[in-house]
């Protein structure tokens, strides 16, 4: 197994906690990370077989922990906040740095921990056909998470009360995965499923942007006061071709010249006239919201449709 090579293995999204020989783990909101382990040093590599050994300098200190001369690990790269959350739009900075003094600082205000749940090579033997449940023996047995910058994921056996507990805490979802499991490099497979909390609102329509002459995505706000409104995000996704030829037709004549603080320059804006149901991940921490998903319309006053 070589760096910029092993495509890691995906999760299947499911809408519901599968029952079965599974087990339960957190859904971590972060960065995916192959990770190439020796004894002359680490290589990280991401799922897009790019890699960003440069951007982690943190788990240089992989070797130390590890009990043997070599291994492939993977897992997620989170910045966290408090608790159990973490923070995407975080850890986003630090992939993107590339300035070694930036980085230096970065590691220091926005530290890192490497949550490993997977070992796919041990001392140059590859174990990827190993059942998942030995590979996770093996992996506690041979890496030794150090309490700051490197964690082991944590299994659990109840997969609802788990699902039920991250969406009172507020996480992403979790993760299933089938215990006797391979590791498929670069497969989709119901053997590796997602299952993921999502938020719903329903949002004010402050403008919407076009291409090609039709509407392809809606500007979102929410009211501060009368007549003052927030910047909420926008969304695209979830508009039919209905939805879309509709309002085409329909939003150029609720047209107006004033534009809330934060409105998008590509944006045209609108009297708030039309509500939409939204369903998202979460909120970001300039306040809007993250992969929004349109899920129906309504005109301000009336009930949802």
């Amino acid at each position: 197994m070589e760096p910029g090579h092993v495509v890691p293995m995906k999760l299947m999204t499911a809408g519901e906690v599968p029952r079965g020989n599974f087990i339960y783990q957190l859904k971590w909101d972060g960065v995916r990370m192959l990770s190439f382990v020796s004894v002359s040093g680490v290589i990280l590599q991401n799922k897009q077989l790019r890699i960003r050994t440069a951007q982690y300098p943190e788990l240089q200190k992989l070797p130390r922990l590890l009990k043997a001369r070599q291994a492939v690990l993977d897992g997620e790269i989170v910045v966290p906040t408090e608790g159990l959350r973490t923070s995407f739009q975080s850890v986003i900075r630090r992939d993107f740095a590339s300035n070694p003094s930036v980085i230096k600082v970065m590691s220091q205000t926005l530290p890192i921990h490497y949550i490993i749940f997977d070992i796919l090579q041990l001392d140059g033997q590859t174990i990827a056909t190993t059942p998942l449940e030995e590979r996770l023996s093996l992996l506690r047995r041979y890496v030794r998470p150090d309490g700051e910058n490197v964690t082991l994921i944590e299994d659990f056996p109840d997969g609802l009360a788990l699902y039920a507990a991250t969406k009172e805490m507020g996480m992403e979802g979790i993760v299933a995965k089938e215990k006797a499991s391979a590791y498929l490099s670069g497969e989709r497979t119901s053997l590796w499923q997602k299952i993921k909390h999502r938020l719903r609102e329903t949002f004010i329509v402050l403008g919407y942007t076009t291409r090609d002459g039709l509407v392809n995505s809606l500007v979102l706000g929410s009211a501060e006061a009368e007549g003052v409104y927030l910047f909420k995000g926008r969304a695209g996704s979830g508009l039919t071709s209905e939805h879309i030829h509709m309002l085409t037709a329909e939003l150029p004549k609720l047209h107006i010249a004033s534009r809330p603080q934060g409105f998008p320059k590509d944006g045209t804006p609108v009297h708030p006239h039309l509500q939409v149901d939204i369903e998202f991940m979460e909120w970001t921490e300039d306040g809007v919201v993250r992969a929004p998903s349109i899920k129906g319309f309504s005109v301000r006053g009336e009930q949802s449709g």
